[in-house]
């Protein structure tokens, strides 16, 4: 049976002065002040910033008693995410995952998009895995903006109720998962590199790590739903597209509305050079050892000649070798090409983690005993000013 849901910021009315420090306090709005403050749930954060203004302790933080047992639940949910009209890559690698996952746990797989138009997205999502397709479709949408998506996807959520809810861990991924776990008052586990369902309980293993990556982390939420997680670009498998898999479409209206706090000035559009990450077949990392911008220069060129994006580790980055938004590792990229070619990178696990599902890993270092060559399928122990004159006449097969 169900216990009675809780919310952990509890007014004791008998001990409250009505001095209205609390609501001065809030800086979101949560606390409105009639014969004594009264808390909006949905739009506080549990900062704690009014019990520690109550002069009175008339607000407390309180914690459940006892087993609290976790409100019914069912679907495994994923927020697609679209660009410039079509499916974002990462939406498809977690549609994948998201099927894995429903299929041991006997529950179908819904994709949910909010929009200013669907167009062919729903098709999409359905060819990609989902079994049912959630629209939100209004001109209000035609823009991203955290605040109005938060509030819809927390309608349908309290709503509909799933079990798991997925996100990309991308630029809008990020904002929109941490705003979203905290208005539904659940847990969410960041960048996820491996999701597994427990045969025992049921419940969602979050796997992530930890402690500069020296360590896995397994996470589970036994409490609140939905089990919340985001996962970076590229970690995943997505499903081979299948214009032949039938799911349903259903479309609901946007009754939370917009927030007319917050509106969109303008779009400023950054060109970048080279191929997207998504679509390279083959990236090649520059790391410290290259040491000059002259050698970083003559790299580029190669790699612009066959067809590959150039990357690099944290240390190229602060070197000056590299832009930062070209970054691979636990702070940057995580990338899967079919080849991954790493130059004077010596293989921390904050870079290793990030291309581990590359399907090959090429690693040019002159430290034998460097880490890379563990992970790496193929290892060339040269120094780097000597490789390069092999690599300018190198083309890989098939480019």
């Amino acid at each position: 049976m169900e216990k009675e849901k809780y919310f952990a910021l509890r007014l004791q009315e008998g001990r409250c002065v009505a001095c209205g420090l609390c609501v001065e306090s809030c800086a979101y709005g949560a606390l409105r002040m009639g014969d004594y403050p009264e808390i909006s749930q949905e739009d506080c954060r549990l900062c704690g910033s009014c019990v520690q203004a109550c002069p009175a302790g008339a607000l407390e933080m309180e914690r459940p008693q006892g087993d609290v047992v976790a409100p019914k639940a069912s679907g495994v949910w994923v927020w697609a995410e679209e660009e410039q009209g079509t499916v974002a890559p990462v939406t498809k690698e977690l549609l994948g995952k998201a099927a894995a996952l429903a299929a041991e746990l006997r529950q179908p797989v819904e994709a949910v998009v909010v929009t200013g138009r669907a167009g062919d997205l729903p098709r999409d999502l359905i060819a990609y895995g989902a079994d049912r397709v959630h629209v939100v479709e209004s001109l209000d949408f035609s823009v991203f903006l955290e605040e109005n998506h938060t509030r819809v996807l927390a309608g349908l959520v309290r709503k509909l109720r799933p079990s798991i809810l997925l996100v990309g861990a991308t630029q809008r991924g990020r904002g929109l998962s941490a705003r979203l776990a905290a208005v539904l008052q659940t847990g969410l586990t960041a960048d996820c590199t491996e999701l597994a369902i427990d045969p025992e309980s049921g419940l969602l293993r979050q796997v992530r790590p930890a402690f500069g990556g020296n360590l896995m982390a397994t996470i589970v939420n036994p409490v609140h739903r939905p089990q919340m997680a985001s996962v970076r670009p590229g970690v995943m498998r997505a499903l081979e597209w299948d214009a032949l898999r039938q799911g349903e479409v259903v479309f609901h209206e946007a009754e939370e509305g917009v927030d007319t706090r917050v509106r969109l000035l303008s779009v400023v559009e950054e060109a970048v050079q080279g191929a997207s990450w998504a679509d390279s077949r083959i990236i090649v990392g520059i790391g410290r050892g290259v040491k000059t911008k002259e050698r970083a220069d003559a790299i580029r060129s190669w790699a612009e000649r066959i067809g590959a994006v150039v990357a690099g580790s944290r240390a190229a980055v602060e070197a000056g070798l590299v832009d930062a938004s070209l970054q691979v590792g636990q702070t940057g990229h995580t990338v899967a090409p079919d080849l991954y070619v790493a130059i004077g990178i010596s293989g921390q696990i904050q870079h290793t983690a990030a291309i581990t599902g590359a399907g090959r890993i090429l690693a040019i270092n002159p430290d034998r005993t460097a880490p890379i060559f563990g992970v790496a399928d193929y290892g060339w122990a040269v120094r780097i000013e000597e490789a390069l004159p092999e690599l300018m006449n190198l083309i890989p097969e098939g480019v």
